[in-house]
C-alpha cells in the first residue's frame, strides 16, 4: 500500500474529540449509477445522485460548491454529460471524472461496497475522443487529493487548528 493511501486512511479514521462543523459541503462527490451499482461500489464519502435525478438535486445546491460527477468507466458518458448539465445551470467548479468507479477501483483507493460487478476489472482506457468542451476532466490522482485536501481542512477546522 502507498504512502499516500495509508496518510489518507490514517487521517479519515483518526478523528478528533470535536464534532464536525454541519453546512455546505467543500467538496461533494457524486456517483449518477443507479441504486444498484453505487451500493455494490462507490468511492468512500460519494453520494448517489442518478443522472434521471442530477438536474433536480442541483437546485438545491450553492453554484460555487465543488463538484466532481462520476459514473462505472471511461466507456460511460454520464459523468461528462452530468457536469455539462450543472456547468450549463451555472455552476463554477465542475470536474468530470471520466476514469469513473473502475478506475478508482483498479487504484487500489477507499472505497466502500462488496465491489462484484465486472466492470470493476475490465481494461479501463479512455476513449480516442476529443471532447471539445469547456468541462475540466480530473484525475484519479487530482480527485484523491482534493479528497485529502477537503479531508484535512474539515478536521481542522471542526478541531479548531
Amino acid at each position: 500500500m502507498n504512502r499516500t493511501v495509508v496518510f489518507f486512511m490514517l487521517l479519515f479514521l483518526s478523528g478528533c474529540s470535536c464534532e464536525k462543523k454541519k453546512g455546505k459541503p467543500e467538496l461533494l462527490v457524486i456517483n449518477v449509477l443507479d441504486a444498484e451499482l453505487f451500493n455494490d461500489c462507490h468511492i468512500k464519502g460519494s453520494i448517489n445522485v442518478s443522472f434521471e435525478q442530477l438536474e433536480d438535486f442541483a437546485k438545491k445546491l450553492d453554484k460555487d460548491t465543488q463538484i466532481v460527477i462520476y459514473c462505472s468507466n471511461y466507456q460511460c458518458t454520464a459523468s461528462f454529460l452530468g457536469a455539462r448539465m450543472l456547468k450549463q445551470m451555472g455552476f463554477k467548479n465542475i470536474w468530470a471524472y471520466e476514469a469513473g468507479m473502475a478506475g478508482w477501483f483498479q487504484s487500489g483507493l477507499s472505497l466502500e461496497g462488496m465491489c462484484k460487478q465486472p466492470y470493476l476489472t475490465m481494461k479501463n482506457v479512455p476513449l480516442d475522443m476529443e471532447k471539445e468542451s469547456d468541462i475540466e476532466i480530473i484525475t484519479t490522482q487530482d480527485l484523491q487529493n482534493k479528497l485529502m485536501q477537503t479531508l484535512t481542512s474539515a478536521k481542522a477546522v471542526a478541531c479548531g487548528y
